[in-house]
């Protein structure tokens, strides 16, 4: 637990959960694929693997690693294990049965976990990739928070002005409003 700093909602907020839930969340969640991206990884560790042309050539690579750099084989395979059990959790779990599904963004899950986690009156809005309303791994999700009138707006946009500065100018974002039970709108706001 110390290692990888898990959170417990309920654990660090008992009094807030035995009231129903949070009042309000806004977030801004992390965006990043669960499954290990071998060509983020070796980027500023082994630029060789990170450049390979094809899919064949990084494998033969990252087994040569194995015997002229086995510390950094080991921390891959550390990685692998690491993000293969993540993974597994999120679909598995039954946790995320509306985002823990194909190749998982944590944006998703956080999204999903946002919206368990406010009270029947409360609200939240977060900073999401627009795939939350579009993706088919998401798809779930967004039917169930429009089927619920529990989506007050959507408000998408592209980082033309560079808000994001490490995000090329044309990914699609949105801010995305959700409620509780109790809260509901019949023509929310795209």
């Amino acid at each position: 637990a110390r290692k990888y700093r898990f959170f417990h909602w309920h654990l660090e907020y008992p009094e807030v959960f035995d009231k129903g839930g949070v009042d309000c969340i806004f977030g801004n969640p992390p965006w990043e694929r669960i499954k290990l991206q071998e060509k983020e990884f070796f980027s500023s560790k082994d630029v060789a693997v990170a450049k390979a042309p094809t899919k064949a050539i990084r494998t033969k690579l990252i087994k040569n690693i194995s015997a002229n750099n086995p510390r950094l084989y080991e921390e891959f395979q550390v990685e692998k294990a690491n993000s293969e059990k993540s993974a597994l959790f999120l679909t598995k779990s039954g946790r995320f049965p509306l985002t823990g599904k194909g190749d998982i963004n944590t944006y998703a899950v956080f999204a999903e976990q946002f919206y368990n986690k406010v009270n029947r009156k409360g609200m939240s809005g977060v900073i999401l990739p627009i795939g939350i309303a579009t993706d088919k791994t998401t798809s779930e999700f967004f039917s169930q928070i429009v089927d619920e009138e529990r989506i007050h707006k959507l408000l998408g946009f592209e980082n033309e002005s560079y808000i994001f500065r490490e995000v090329h100018h044309a990914f699609k974002f949105c801010l995305l409003t959700i409620s509780g039970l109790d809260i509901k709108c019949k023509k929310p706001d795209f």
